[in-house]
């Protein structure tokens, strides 16, 4: 929490005194990188409670990739974590005849240079799986996240991802299995991933397949016994 906050901002300071109260709390966390930073910055133990998907709600569509290509980009745009301008400056490299670009947010607005061809602010979650699915790459250039969910929920709609690594996504990306992933700033390489996917159908169905049994592993019907069991320690103590 303190990294989504600049340096200055009190909010900071008052998020980090949060991870230092002894016996006070029961720390839980959704990733396995949060718990680490929790131990590793404040001597913290905490619980790995796994984020999961509603598998019925995100269910899979088969694309036609022979036509116009959609690219989905998401994010809050006001957020330099988020790095939505990136993706756009990516988006701006795709010919226009080829591609066609949606923009969803649940803050933030298209910025002049954005190339938008629709954008949608506040979709509702019940809303969301059909813009997925209407969608046939999800572009995402974050760089901080707790747990990623975006790249999962695109997956389990039968989608392709191309993302840049961080921890929060690093749970359950595999380059070249469910996803491809390109260096931050790159903007050259996911280029070159985005004509890979529509290119290489063999690629495509490898990842597409690999990501929806990525999603199906993260349904809340495989979590919910281990959710359950963490909670039930933490009534306990």
């Amino acid at each position: 929490e303190p990294a989504f906050y600049d340096l200055e901002d009190p909010l900071r300071k008052k998020a980090l005194r949060t991870y230092s109260m002894r016996g006070t709390f029961r720390y839980m966390t959704v990733s396995s990188w949060c718990r680490g930073w929790l131990r590793e910055r404040f001597g913290q133990g905490a619980a790995v409670v796994p984020n999961g998907i509603d598998i019925s709600s995100f269910s899979p569509k088969e694309r036609d990739w022979k036509g116009k290509i959609r690219i989905l980009i998401e994010g809050d745009s006001d957020s330099p974590t988020k790095m939505v301008d990136e993706s756009f400056r990516i988006a701006s490299m795709l010919d226009p005849s080829r591609f066609e670009i949606w923009y969803v947010s649940y803050a933030g607005s298209p910025k002049p240079f954005y190339r938008c061809d629709r954008f949608m602010k506040k979709v509702p979650m019940e809303e969301m799986p059909e813009v997925y699915r209407s969608c046939h790459i999800l572009l995402i250039s974050s760089v901080l996240e707790s747990f990623s969910l975006p790249p999962l929920e695109m997956m389990a709609t039968g989608g392709a991802v191309v993302a840049v690594p961080n921890d929060g996504n690093r749970e359950y990306l595999r380059d070249g299995e469910n996803c491809l992933i390109y260096r931050s700033g790159d903007c050259g390489e996911a280029l070159r991933l985005i004509d890979r996917i529509v290119s290489d159908e063999e690629l495509r169905e490898r990842i597409i397949s690999g990501g929806i049994s990525t999603a199906a592993s993260r349904s809340w019907d495989c979590l919910k016994d281990s959710v359950l069991a963490a909670y039930g320690e933490a009534r306990k103590a």
